[in-house]
């Protein structure tokens, strides 16, 4: 699967078929934007150059409601697992996901320029 890229961070779905995947891509916009919209770069991060991409698997309920939360990668900094596990308590209940999708893989990426 593809990811979606947007500043600091990709979206990549977690599901099996072609037809689920065509469907979901507007739900994946929707979700790509709430992580858009709660990222940010820890100021330790930073001063300690940690760079790195973290993947959050979140189980989604039919409602949009987020019923697990895995980090399924670690970036390899303490500091920016626990700020990839900050931005996704933000987000709430998701929005609806089509039917046939029940995670997503969320990688959340930091990289200093």
């Amino acid at each position: 699967l593809s990811p979606i890229k947007i500043a600091g961070c990709a979206l990549v779905l977690a599901c099996q078929s072609a037809p689920v995947l065509a469907q979901s891509t507007g739900w994946r916009n929707q979700v790509a934007a709430l992580v858009k919209a709660n990222f940010s770069y820890p100021r330790s991060a930073i001063v300690r150059g940690d760079e790195g991409r973290a993947v959050v698997r979140l189980a989604v309920a039919g409602d949009g409601s987020v019923t697990k939360v895995t980090l399924s990668e670690s970036s390899g900094s303490a500091i920016l697992d626990r700020e990839a596990m900050r931005i996704v308590g933000k987000l709430g209940r998701l929005p609806s996901p089509p039917r046939g999708v029940s995670s997503v893989d969320l990688p959340i990426r930091w990289t200093l320029n």
